[in-house]
């Protein structure tokens, strides 16, 4: 398997089209086309739809797009961390969640990046649920999600912790789904297929302690996909298959361009805290000056 295969897939899925995709990667159509192919071989399973035009990528090509990116970005990471080891370089380390880790951290980074620029940083992401275990093993910084019904325990730990905002979990649906009615009480009426996130994981409890609940209570629906990924979710959503809670900061340009709609009055929202922990005692001197600016950052103003 070459990696160049996943990154193929990872354009094919952002510009929806194998002309552009190919452009994008500079091969011709046909040697992009075979690439994909060959992704396709190795995984056993049909990613795109090659009977339609123009081709479309299927759900099951959808579904792997952030754990294809998270594994892309890990070999890029490994490469780069083993260059940086070899030239004895300090880098700091976050441990992300992973929705955080396409929506937050790169504002956070370029931010900090601009008031330090000899910042030099690694980021790990992971699942809310193993942020705690990878933060204490390996971690400088963690940015994550909590809630009043899951939030960490470092209670035996030397670490700071640090309040940076709130989100919510937003069910949305796409524009072009709301047109098969003819108003939204013809929605709300109809079976909702809702496309959830998988049981036991930290956004699954989220909404099963907050609207979830009344959701099921009020309405008829089907669930038509579950995923540990909202990258995964939102592109389902978007691809009109129903409705999904999705963090507001990975949808802000979809909502603001009208593709996805609130349905936050009709089926509720959930609020989730942003939090940043950080290691108080055996910061590197970097390390150190990031704190510092990320603490005087978030101090609650008076």
């Amino acid at each position: 398997m070459d990696i160049k295969w996943l990154e193929d897939l990872l354009v094919l899925l952002e510009e929806k089209s194998f002309t552009r995709a190919a452009a994008r990667r500079h091969v011709t159509q046909p040697a992009f086309s075979r690439r994909i192919r060959l992704l396709e071989e190795w995984l056993g399973v049909d990613l795109v739809d090659r009977r339609t035009k123009p081709i479309n990528v299927l759900p099951a090509g959808v579904a792997l797009e952030e754990g294809v990116r998270d594994l892309v970005n890990r070999l890029f990471a490994l490469r780069s961390n083993a260059q940086a080891n070899v030239k004895n370089q300090q880098r700091v380390t976050f441990i992300v969640q992973h929705t955080l880790a396409v929506s937050l951290f790169p504002t956070l980074i370029r931010q900090i990046k601009q008031a330090l620029p000899e910042t030099s940083y690694r980021v790990n992401p992971e699942n809310n649920d193993d942020c705690e275990a990878a933060f204490l093993k390996q971690g400088d910084f963690l940015l994550a999600y909590e809630t009043p019904f899951r939030s960490f325990d470092f209670s035996h730990q030397t670490v700071h912790r640090l309040n940076i905002g709130t989100e919510k979990l937003l069910p949305v649906v796409s524009q072009n789904f709301i047109n098969r009615f003819q108003n939204y009480e013809e929605l709300l009426n109809s079976s909702l297929p809702l496309l959830l996130y998988q049981q036991g994981g930290f956004l699954a409890d989220a909404l099963t302690n907050t609207c979830l609940p009344t959701v099921m209570r009020d309405h008829r629906v089907e669930v038509i996909c579950e995923s540990p990924f909202s990258a995964s979710l939102k592109e389902m959503a978007l691809a009109e298959m129903g409705i999904a809670w999705i963090a507001s900061g990975i949808i802000e340009t979809e909502l603001s361009a009208g593709k996805l709609v609130s349905l936050e009055k009709s089926l509720g929202a959930c609020e989730l805290e942003l939090v940043l922990y950080s290691r108080i005692n055996g910061l590197s001197d970097h390390a150190r000056k990031i704190f510092n600016y990320l603490e005087k950052s978030f101090e609650p103003s008076d």
